[in-house]
């Protein structure tokens, strides 16, 4: 309190009031085998949708603990997950990356955001660039699902200009010979010229040096070379649109097939596989392109049509994801350069993500190439920086190899010859150091890739998963009061009560039976001494610890099938819904808070004496009645004395008391102990 040396009034406020904040006991906490995801990561996961978004839908190998969380979710709207992944990249049970890549593929492993931030990204602290063998784009999470992505890149378009220097053309081989020519930056394979004095579309179909070059004329007048000293015009090279007057010939369809023949085409030169070509008003997307001359495109035409012109567009400039064509970013212009924006789209190649092949997951357009590009309110349009912060299918991890050359530093284009002109994707947009281009490199085509490399790896082992379980062990940095085990074998299960539920003191665990004790027996006599049996291998006397009897069959909508599902995540939903129905300190078995959902059938459905049986070994009964439903008919705890906390609803109400007084008590630390 400040003290007055002369006499006056202070006036001081003194909060001596306190409140106990009712504490969560509903969060639940899992750690399991997913296709997808971060790995070894807590991630808070709502519902069902939620949890196929972040770990993708089920298979085969995945189902039982992908149902476990689901189950769970059916309940509540709080569950905590790791997905556990054994994560030593030398291991050949180790999952992979997938990686955008046409050629040799190294495998990389990206367990989460901040190993990839502290691994691949330079500006974040990152250190270790991808290599050509394992960039430029890499799955975002591993696993053999990031095999069916797809990334394509359209380049922005180039505007008609007069090119420098002048020109001699030979009409028999093509050749353009060049004075003061620069053919290595401001022309690609496939641009369309004009040569003073001609009046045909001429294509070039190849560049050797910044003074020679091939290319080739639609028109049959041009049967004299032309001599030195023509002037030479780019005419708009747009990877998003060609018009029909830039593609070069014509070009024949038959009705029922879907074989393109061209007559004095370049169609390797001016387009890609993906690509959309316009023929007599039919559009169709280029399945193959065999040679210069012949297409196979992905669906046959209606009609028969001969000697027509044709236009061709990236595969994904129509259908409303791209407002047109990229060109220059406001940020760059007001720089003086040109020719930084790009548009990406992430692809699901093969119809595992949405059921349709084809169809575009993510647009991203008119990015920039240009690092430190912002927009006009002040986002970060940088490729690389857009797509790390916004894509959820993959990262950045090197700088495209763009015509044969990669993008760091200036672009030299030919290698031979090409002075250092243009700008290479990653430069800032402003003429510092050697880098005095006034406009970045940008190919004449788009740029498509697929994903490839990726491996789901062994399921995890016993280790793995409790790795993974023990990024949940400190109640300090995440919470969790509902802790299920799935169908994860008794090391585990033991490794869950003893070491995390008993050491927090705040949570309680909940296990099953392994499959084999109830799924496929037939006597039930025999599945009741399997369960108790397995009650006794786990052997943990805790009142920490729940056990419930068995699995249930249920419907997977995901695939169309059944599946035997273990019922610990049904459990320990009905513990949490109990919180939100009555309060932690009702019990969450009987008819009016235990029924359980999404049961189709009970492998083992315990009578009476089998139930009396279970019960004495601690064991929660769930029972299918008639007409009755599925429901929890037990509600004791691991624990085997006799005592108030061997029932579940007694040991959540203490968990409840406890944390409610600690969180209370923490804002006494540091006053004065006198009363």
């Amino acid at each position: 309190m400040a003290f007055q040396v002369s006499p006056g009034v202070n006036t001081s406020e003194i909060d001596l009031t306190n409140a106990v904040v009712a504490a969560g006991t509903s969060t639940g906490g899992f750690a399991g085998y997913f296709r997808w995801g971060p790995l070894e990561d807590i991630m808070l996961i709502t519902d069902e949708d939620n949890l196929v978004e972040v770990f993708q839908k089920p298979d085969d190998n995945t189902f039982e603990h992908f149902f476990t969380a689901a189950n769970f979710l059916q309940y509540t709207s709080a569950l905590n997950i790791v997905r556990a992944a054994n994560t030593t990249v030398a291991n050949a049970a180790a999952p992979k990356n997938a990686c955008a890549n046409t050629g040799t593929y190294v495998n990389v492993q990206v367990t989460n955001s901040e190993n990839y931030y502290t691994t691949y990204d330079d500006e974040q602290g990152g250190s270790a660039y991808g290599t050509a063998a394992n960039g430029p784009w890499v799955a975002k999470w591993a696993g053999d699902l990031g095999n069916t992505l797809k990334v394509s890149i359209c380049p922005a378009d180039r505007p008609a200009v007069t090119l420098t220097g002048t020109v001699a053309w030979t009409v028999a081989t093509g050749a353009l010979a060049g004075t003061g020519t620069l053919f290595g930056t401001e022309v690609r394979v496939g641009d369309a010229i004009s040569i003073a004095g001609e009046t045909g579309l001429h294509v070039v179909t190849a560049i050797s040096a910044n003074v020679t070059a091939v290319c080739s004329s639609t028109s049959s007048s041009d049967s004299a070379d032309v001599s030195a000293g023509a002037a030479i015009t780019l005419n708009k090279r747009s990877p998003f649109k060609t018009v029909a007057a830039h593609m070069k010939g014509t070009v024949a369809v038959t009705a029922d097939s879907a074989t393109v023949t061209g007559t004095g085409t370049v169609l390797n030169a001016q387009c890609i596989v993906g690509d959309k070509l316009t023929i007599n008003g039919e559009t169709r997307r280029i399945k193959t392109i065999t040679s210069n001359t012949v297409v196979v495109c992905d669906t046959n035409f209606l009609n028969t049509a001969s000697a027509q012109t044709y236009t061709r567009e990236w595969e994904y400039a129509t259908g409303g994801q791209f407002p047109g064509p990229p060109t220059t970013s406001t940020h760059s212009a007001d720089k003086d350069m040109a020719l930084d924006e790009i548009h990406i789209a992430v692809v699901d190649e093969d119809g595992e993500w949405t059921g349709n092949a084809g169809e575009v997951l993510e647009s991203h357009a008119n990015l920039s190439v240009a690092k430190g590009a912002r927009d006009d309110q002040g986002e970060d349009i940088y490729y690389k920086n857009w797509i790390n912060k916004y894509s959820k299918y993959m990262w950045w991890l090197q700088r495209p190899i763009i015509d044969g050359e990669a993008t760091s530093g200036d672009y030299t284009t030919p290698a031979a010859t090409g002075s250092k002109t243009l700008r290479a994707w990653g430069a800032t947009a402003d003429a510092s150091g050697t880098q005095n281009a006034d406009q970045f490199y940008m190919p004449g085509k788009p740029q498509t890739l697929s994903f490839q490399g990726g491996t789901a790896g062994s399921a995890p082992s016993a280790a793995d998963l409790i790795r993974a379980y023990d990024l949940m062990k400190s109640a300090e940095d995440v919470d969790v009061s509902l802790l299920m085990t799935g169908s994860h074998d008794s090391s585990v299960v033991r490794h869950c009560i003893g070491n995390i539920a008993e050491s927090r003191k705040d949570c309680v665990a909940f296990f099953s039976p392994e499959k084999a004790d109830v799924v496929a027996v037939t006597n039930s006599s025999t599945a009741t001494t399997n369960v108790t049996g397995y009650r006794d291998t786990v052997n943990q006397n805790s009142s920490y610890a729940v056990m419930d009897s068995g699995w249930k069959q249920m419907f997977d909508k995901h695939n169309d099938k059944m599946r035997y599902v273990p019922l610990n995540g049904d459990v320990a939903g009905l513990c949490a819904q109990t919180d939100q129905v009555r309060d932690p300190f009702f019990s969450p078995g009987g008819f009016t808070r235990g029924q359980v959902k999404g049961v189709v059938k009970l492998p083992f459905n315990p009578k009476k004496a089998e139930r009396d049986k279970l019960y004495q070994s601690q064991v929660n009964p769930v029972v299918s009645f008639p007409g009755e439903g599925t429901v929890l008919f037990g509600d004791k705890t691991q624990l085997v004395k006799p005592s108030a906390f061997d029932r579940i609803n007694v040991r959540r109400l203490f968990i409840l008391l406890e944390k409610a007084i600690a969180n209370a008590a923490r804002f006494q630390l540091f006053e004065f102990n006198d009363e």
